[in-house]
This record gives structure tokens, sequence and C-alpha cells, in this order.
């Protein structure tokens, strides 16, 4: 690797990820990706939550908070790629990924990259609150911001004071509908089966077939899956943090810290 590379490298971890509490030699690291329209700074309280040698990162998208001046990303392939080459510099301990709502796509493919590339793949992939990617059927054509507003709306992809409040909307609106657009253009015909295992979340607040949403995420593994559901909504895990946190918590304490392990 040149210097430059190396550089790069370094730059591109800087602009993606935050540790709000910083490890001087972890046992394993927590990658957390946020929803659509969310930052870096929802997960900022688990790390109280987390022992002392389990780092967090959490992930920063572009185009809101510290990066409101970037574009935001077109894609969830784009911001997959380029979070692999962000956590490269940590790849040095187990990486186990959390992702919510559209952060659970981008860490399923991040997860993909990771274990078809030459280092280590991931110890194991939280999702919660987002279809497998081969039961996501997003629609053909491609949707105007008003559509994307509506539709997110409807669905409760957002905390509906994002709407309410002017100042709030003319800030965090343009990363929403960006973030939402890349959902809603998201494809995965043939998706990759992972050899880690998976954890699927959701609120309980949802369709009857939540369960069997949930459980075709165990198609998407050759390891160990399951599924739990938590009272509330979408955004369960905000009420539901200390639970949410001890149970991921639980799990990787019973997988250890091999990349790959067959429960």
């Amino acid at each position: 690797m040149t210097a430059s590379s190396t550089e790069s490298t370094f730059e591109a971890s800087a602009r993606w990820l935050r540790r709000p509490r910083p490890c001087h030699d972890p046992a394993t690291r927590l990658v957390c990706l946020p929803h659509a329209g969310g930052t870096a700074s929802a997960y900022s309280s688990w790390a109280a939550r987390l022992p002392a040698r389990i780092e967090l990162i959490a992930v920063q998208y572009p185009g809101r908070q510290d990066r409101l001046a970037e574009p935001c990303a077109r894609s969830v392939q784009e911001i997959a790629d380029a979070l692999v080459a962000a956590l490269a510099p940590y790849a040095d301990r187990p990486l186990y990924l959390f992702g919510h709502s559209m952060g659970g796509l981008v860490a399923y493919e991040v997860a993909a990259r990771l274990e078809a590339g030459a280092g280590p793949g991931p110890a194991g992939l939280f999702v919660s609150g987002t279809l497998a990617p081969h039961r996501f059927l997003p629609p053909r054509e491609v949707l105007d911001n008003a559509v994307i507003e509506a539709e997110t709306r409807a669905s409760g992809w957002t905390d509906p004071m994002v709407f309410e409040h002017p100042e709030l909307r003319e800030l965090v609106l343009p990363a929403l509908l960006a973030d939402v657009r890349a959902v809603l253009s998201y494809r995965r015909r043939d998706p990759a089966r992972l050899r880690c295992p998976i954890v699927a979340y959701a609120g309980s607040d949802g369709t009857a077939d939540v369960p069997a949403q949930l459980a075709s995420w165990g198609e998407l593994t050759s390891g160990r899956a399951a599924w739990r559901r938590f009272d509330g909504d979408h955004f369960y895990l905000q009420p539901r943090e200390a639970e949410l946190v001890a149970d991921i918590l639980t799990r990787m304490s019973k997988w250890g810290n091999a990349s790959v392990r067959r429960l």
C-alpha cells in the first residue's frame, strides 16, 4: 500500500466513522449504521452501555451534520463501497455490524463485501427494521421528492417532527429524501449468502407477517440465524435501547470473536 493510498484510507475513515469512546486496545468493535435521514449521533448513548473493550463505531452518512456540505450518496451500494474502505484500518479486531432500517441494508452489503474480500469477514450481522434484500421489492419507476415524502410520512420511516417544524424540515429533509431514494432504488436479485450469523430485530407494532419477514433473513446465511421483536413501532430501538443493546451483547458473547463461526 502506498503512502498516498494509506492517507486516503484514513481520510475516508475520518469522514465516515465516529468513535464516541475510543478504545486503545479493543477486543472487538461494533459498527452501527443509522436509518434514512439519521446520523451517527443516534448511537452516541450506546457507547456507555458497552463493556470497556468493545469499541463502538458509528457511521456518519454524507449530507448531514458535520458532512452537510458533501453531496448525499446516490445508492446503498455506494455507501457500502465507501464503508468497506473506511473500515479497513479497524479490521485488526473482529467487527460486528448493526444497522437499522436503511442501515440494515447497508450493513448487509458491507458484510457481503467483507466476506468476498481478502480480509476477515464480519463476526456477526445485526439488522433491524428492514426486509431481507431478496424480499425487498421497491417500485420500478423513479419517484419524485413529493411522492417520496408522502411515502416516508405514511410508512413511519422517520420521526414525524421532521415534517412539523420548518427549521428542522429544511435542515433534515434533503438528506432524508436522498436516503429514501437510495433505498427505493435498491435491487438485489440474487443476494449473496453470508457465512456469519445474522440476527433480525423489529418493533411489534407492525403487520402480521413481520415474523416471516424477519425469519427470511435466515435464508441469507449458512451460520446461525435468529430474530426478535421488541415492543414499539419502527423506532422501537430508542425507548428499548437498554434491552436491545443487552440482547446484542449476549449474542456477541455466545458467538465469540471468530470472524466466521457456525453455531
